[in-house]
């Protein structure tokens, strides 16, 4: 991973996690697509990275996808839904906030055990923006739901 790549996973963390803070409306489209370009890009970082996977790369990588996406679920639980300008708006709460912190904290404490336990540590580097992504999709499968059920119209994009 070289530090144009680093640069751009943490531009990109904070540009998420600041207008999140913010609030934004709540958009299906925005919502699918936007995780799912950083999940595809992630894999394409962490194929590019050169070398195959190991069986244990692997097992180590289906570990840090299972908590991205647990944390991302639990995430989605925690979002403040509102109405402003009549469409359904998300905001993340001081406790979201907290989640974001403590997967951040578990991402390092996964990649240690991991590299320790015999995965290479280029594999498991590689997938920061693929795990990012992850995450967000399944905070999105909470929020949109919850969104759609509040009663209050979602952001239409024609």
């Amino acid at each position: 991973m070289n530090i144009l790549q680093i640069a751009l996973i943490v531009l990109v963390a904070a540009l998420v996690i600041g207008k999140r803070m913010t609030g934004r409306p709540v958009d299906t489209r925005r919502s699918i697509l936007m995780p799912g370009a950083l999940a595809v890009y992630g894999w394409f970082i962490l194929h590019k990275s050169g070398g195959t996977l190991t069986h244990t790369d692997q097992v180590w990588l289906g570990v840090q996808g299972a908590v991205s996406v647990g944390i991302g679920l639990l995430r989605g639980c925690t979002i403040r839904l509102y109405e402003r300008d009549g469409v359904v708006w998300a905001r993340y709460r001081p406790i979201t906030l907290l989640l974001w912190v403590g997967s951040i904290a578990a991402r390092f404490a996964l990649e240690a055990v991991a590299v320790h336990a015999g995965a290479g540590k280029s594999a498991m580097t590689a997938s920061i923006m693929l795990m990012f992504g992850l995450s967000l999709a399944a905070e999105s499968l909470v929020v949109l739901p919850r969104a759609h059920a509040s009663g209050i119209p979602v952001l239409a994009r024609s």
